[in-house]
């Protein structure tokens, strides 16, 4: 799991050097991009590892199928969360902002 974290990794940050290469970013950007994705990655993990033992209690409480429709929820909530962050820090970036 961690090979396939670092490759997706590193193909997102030889993506951001085409789209930099082409000019449609700039190098502040391109830090940007990366630290964002790599803070958004580990916040993300670390709540996921959050809901297990909440999951695991409801499995026992509720039953499997009421805890996978509030694991259903939460996940949809989080996403959503992140897509908006993912836009508010698009729309700060310098080429956004130029217009390029």
């Amino acid at each position: 799991m961690q090979h396939d974290q670092q490759a997706q990794r590193q193909a997102w940050i030889d993506g951001l050097a085409q789209l930099r290469q082409q000019g449609a970013i700039d190098a502040d950007d391109e830090n940007t991009l990366i630290r964002h994705m790599d803070e958004r990655l580990e916040a993300v993990q670390v709540e996921l590892k959050a809901l297990v033992p909440e999951y695991e209690e409801r499995v026992e409480r509720d039953g499997r199928e009421a805890a996978d429709v509030w694991l259903g929820q939460r996940s949809r909530e989080m996403g959503e969360r992140e897509g908006t962050d993912a836009r508010r820090m698009v729309d700060s970036l310098t080429s956004a902002r130029s217009g390029a």
